[in-house]
C-alpha cells in the first residue's frame, strides 16, 4: 500500500515519463539527445553531412580572425564557414578515394611550406634543410600539440591540392574536344530566311494569367529556386547640425573674421584658430569650394567670404593671390630596355640597343608628314600606345624631372628625346595652355551638434514609432513628409540595408527572428541617427513567387504565345510567298558558325542555325521559334571546315576552366551535401 500511496502521489511525474517513453518511439532518438544535451537551443554553427561545426571552437577561429583586421565579425564568420564546410567535405572525398600523404611526402610539404622564408635560407639565400629540421624539433618540444594541428593542417593541403590535381587532369580537353571546337568555328553554311519578328505583335495584346506564370514556374523549378528573404521599408533619421547648431559655429567663426582681414602672418593664424590647416597651395577655380567658385574672379585680393557652412564645418575664407600656371598636352614614344623601371618582361633589349633604336625613331618622327599618333601606337613599349601616345593635359611638376624640363621649356609642335629611369622618351608638344589659380586662406570651426538637438532628433524618431504603430506606416510617412524607403530581397545573412551606414545586423536578425511578424515596427539606433523599420513581408526558402518571377517569365511565355499567332498566320509553303504575304522580304545569311549563331539583322538565333547545320543543301525547314521570331530557312550551301592533322590548338580553349575546377568542385560538393546553416543565429 506504501508503494502505491508514493505511485498516486508522483502521478503527474510517471506520466511525464511514460509520455516521454513514446514519444522517444516517434522521433530521432539523436535528436532527443541533441535537444536535452543542448538546452533546447542550436549549440553548433552547421552541421556538414552530420558532422557538427561547434559554437564554441568555430567562435574561438572567429576571434582570432579578427584580431588587428578590419573585417565584421559576420565576414570573418562567413570565411571560417567557408574553410570548415570545404575542410569537412573534401576530407570525406579523402577517405573514399584513399588519399593519403606517406613520411616522405610530408616532408617534401613541410619544404614546400617553409622553403620561402628567410630563416630557413643559409648564407647563400638557398634553402638549408638543416634549419627546418631543427625548427620542427624545437616546435615539438615546445607546444607538441600546436605542432600536431598545425602538421595536420600541411597534411590536409597537400591531400587537397593532389585531390584537385586529379580532378584536373581529367578535364585536361582531349583531341575529339579540340575537333569539335574547330568545327564549330570553321564549319559554315549559307542561308536564305524568312522572319516574322515577336515584336511585330504589341506586347499589351498579349494576356498572360498567373496561372500560366505559376506553371511556368513548376516546370522550371530550379531557375526559380530562391533562398528566404525578407521586405522592408523604413524612415531614416539622420543626426545632422540644426540651424541653431550652424548659427552658434557662425557666431563663433564670425568673431575671427576682421582678425582675418588684417592678419600678417595669415599661416600662424590660420593654424592657431582652425579646425583645418593653412594650405599654401594654388589651385584652380573647380577646386575650391563650391560656393566662391562663381566669386572667385570678381573678388580682389584680401577680399574675404563667409561664413558658409559646408558638411561639419563652418567657414571663412581670404583670397590671397592669384597666378597663371602653364599645362601643356603631349604625346610620347617610350623605347625601353631590360632592366628600366617598369619594363614589359618581354622587353630583351638592352639600354645602348634601346637608345641607338631612339635616335633612329626620332628621325623618323620629326620627318614631314609624320602622324605622330600612329607613329607612338607602332613603336612605343609604353601603356600610352593604345593611345597614341597620349599622355593629355597635365601641370608643372606633374611628370618626372626631365620629361617635365623638356615639354616647359619648348614651344608647341615641338619633338625631342629624352632620357629618364622608364627609358627613352619621344615627346611631341601638342599644346600649350594658362590657366589661372588662387591661393586662398581657411578659417575653419566644426559644427558641434548640441545636445538640444540630439534630444529632439530622439523624439522625433521615436513618436514616429509610437504614431505608426498606431495607425498606417506608410500614410503616417507622408503625412509629417518623411522619405518612405523599401528594401526587399534581404537574406538572413546580409549585413547592410541601402540608404544607411555601416552594418545592420541587428535590424537584420530582428527581421527574421520568429517572434517578429510581417508589419512590426521598431525603432533603431544607428551611431547616433535612427531608421523607423517595418517589416512588409516575409518568405521561406523555396520557389519565387509569380510577381518576382514574372519579369523573367512574362517576355517568354508573350513570345510563345506570339510565335502560335505568327505560324497561324502563315499557309504557304515557299519563303517567297511567306514574304509576299506578310510584307515582308527574304534574307540572306553567309558563312554562319555554330560558334556564333548570328543572323543579321535578326539577332543571335541558335534554335535556328542548329537547324540549318542539319539541313542538307537545298532543302527548306518547317517553322522555327527562334528567339526574336518565327522562322524559315533555306540552306544554299555548306562549306565543310579542311581536315587537320592535329587540333591540340583547338584543344586549348576548354583548358581555360581548369584553373577554377577547386571552386568547381567545391559548389558541385556542396550541392549534393547535406548542410544544416544556423550561422544567422550567432552573427
Amino acid at each position: 500500500m506504501a508503494i502505491l500511496s508514493k505511485i498516486r502521489e508522483q502521478s503527474i511525474f510517471l506520466i511525464f515519463i511514460i509520455a516521454l517513453g513514446l514519444f522517444a518511439f516517434l522521433i530521432d532518438p539523436t535528436k532527443l539527445i541533441d535537444f536535452f544535451a543542448n538546452g533546447g537551443t542550436k549549440e553548433y554553427v552547421a552541421k556538414v553531412n552530420g558532422e557538427v561545426i561547434r559554437r564554441e571552437a568555430f567562435a574561438k577561429q572567429v576571434e582570432a580572425g579578427q584580431r588587428g583586421g578590419r573585417q565584421t565579425s559576420l565576414q570573418v564568420a562567413n570565411n571560417v564557414y567557408n574553410q570548415e564546410v570545404t575542410r569537412i567535405l573534401i576530407q570525406d572525398e579523402l577517405e573514399k578515394l584513399g588519399i593519403t600523404v606517406e613520411k616522405d611526402q610530408m616532408w617534401e610539404l613541410f619544404k614546400n611550406n617553409y622553403s620561402n622564408l628567410a630563416q630557413f635560407k643559409n648564407e647563400d639565400g638557398e634553402f638549408d634543410e638543416g634549419k627546418l629540421k631543427e625548427f620542427i624539433e624545437t616546435q615539438v618540444e615546445a607546444n607538441p600539440k600546436a605542432w600536431e594541428a598545425q602538421e595536420e593542417s600541411i597534411a590536409f593541403n597537400g591531400k587537397q591540392q593532389l585531390y584537385y590535381a586529379l580532378i584536373k587532369a581529367g578535364s585536361l580537353p582531349t583531341e575529339k574536344e579540340g575537333e569539335l571546337a574547330y568545327k564549330m568555328q570553321n564549319d559554315l553554311v549559307d542561308i536564305k530566311f524568312v522572319q516574322l519578328p515577336y515584336s511585330s505583335i504589341a506586347d499589351s495584346t498579349i494576356t498572360i494569367s498567373k496561372d500560366k506564370i505559376q506553371g511556368y514556374i513548376n516546370a522550371h523549378k530550379n531557375e526559380f529556386k530562391e533562398e528566404a528573404n525578407a521586405a522592408v521599408r523604413y524612415v531614416y533619421f539622420e543626426e545632422k547640425p540644426s540651424k541653431e547648431d550652424e548659427d552658434v559655429a557662425k557666431a563663433k567663426i564670425n568673431g575671427l573674421l576682421s582678425s582675418l582681414k588684417t592678419a600678417t602672418d595669415l599661416e600662424s593664424f590660420v593654424n592657431e584658430n582652425s579646425a583645418i590647416k593653412y594650405d599654401s597651395i594654388y589651385k584652380l577655380k573647380s577646386a575650391l569650394e563650391a560656393p566662391i567658385q562663381a566669386l572667385v574672379d570678381s573678388m580682389a585680393i584680401g577680399e574675404t567670404y563667409g561664413p558658409f557652412t559646408t558638411g561639419e564645418f563652418t567657414k571663412i575664407m581670404k583670397l590671397t593671390g592669384t597666378k597663371l600656371a602653364p599645362s601643356v598636352k603631349a604625346s610620347h614614344a617610350l623605347i625601353t630596355y631590360e632592366g628600366a623601371q617598369r619594363a614589359n618582361p618581354d622587353v630583351k633589349r638592352t639600354k645602348e640597343e634601346a637608345q641607338a633604336l631612339a635616335n633612329e625613331l626620332l628621325v623618323k618622327a620629326k620627318a614631314n608628314g609624320t602622324d605622330f599618333a600612329a607613329f607612338a601606337t607602332e613603336n612605343s613599349d609604353g601603356p600610352s600606345a593604345s593611345k597614341g601616345g597620349d599622355l593629355g593635359w597635365f601641370y608643372e611638376g606633374q611628370m618626372v624631372p626631365k620629361f617635365n624640363d623638356f615639354v616647359f621649356a619648348n614651344k608647341k609642335e615641338s619633338i625631342g628625346l629624352v632620357e629618364t629611369d622608364f627609358g627613352f622618351h619621344i615627346i611631341k608638344v601638342i599644346d600649350t595652355k594658362e590657366e589661372k589659380k588662387y591661393q586662398v586662406a581657411t578659417v575653419a570651426t566644426e559644427v558641434i551638434i548640441h545636445q538640444k538637438t540630439i534630444d529632439a532628433l530622439y523624439a522625433e524618431a521615436s513618436q514616429f514609432e509610437v504614431e505608426a504603430n498606431a495607425s498606417k506606416f506608410d500614410e503616417k510617412a507622408t503625412e509629417k513628409n518623411y522619405a518612405l524607403r523599401p528594401v526587399n530581397k534581404i537574406t538572413n545573412l546580409s549585413e547592410n540595408l541601402p540608404g544607411l551606414q555601416g552594418t545592420q545586423r541587428n535590424i537584420v536578425q530582428w527581421m527574421f527572428n520568429s517572434d517578429t511578424n510581417v508589419g512590426d515596427i521598431r525603432r533603431f539606433d544607428i551611431n547616433g541617427s535612427y531608421a523607423v523599420v517595418q517589416v512588409t513581408g516575409k518568405k521561406e526558402k523555396g520557389l519565387m513567387s509569380t510577381e518576382d518571377a514574372s519579369f523573367k517569365v512574362l517576355p517568354i511565355l508573350r513570345n510563345l504565345e506570339k510565335a502560335k499567332l505568327l505560324r497561324d498566320k502563315i499557309s504557304s509553303t515557299t519563303l517567297a510567298d511567306i514574304a509576299a504575304n506578310q510584307k515582308t522580304t527574304v534574307k540572306t545569311a553567309n558563312a554562319i558558325s555554330m560558334s556564333n549563331p548570328t543572323l543579321p539583322g535578326a539577332g543571335r538565333e541558335p534554335k535556328v542555325v542548329g537547324t540549318a547545320f542539319a539541313l542538307e543543301n537545298g532543302q527548306v525547314s518547317g517553322l522555327i521559334d527562334g528567339v526574336n521570331g518565327v522562322y524559315k530557312i533555306e540552306v544554299t550551301k555548306h562549306t565543310e571546315a579542311p581536315k587537320m592533322d592535329s587540333y591540340k590548338s583547338y584543344a586549348k580553349a576548354p583548358a581555360n576552366n581548369i584553373n577554377a575546377v577547386g571552386s568547381k568542385v567545391m559548389e558541385a560538393l556542396k550541392k549534393k551535401a547535406t548542410i544544416e546553416d544556423n550561422r544567422a543565429t550567432f552573427y
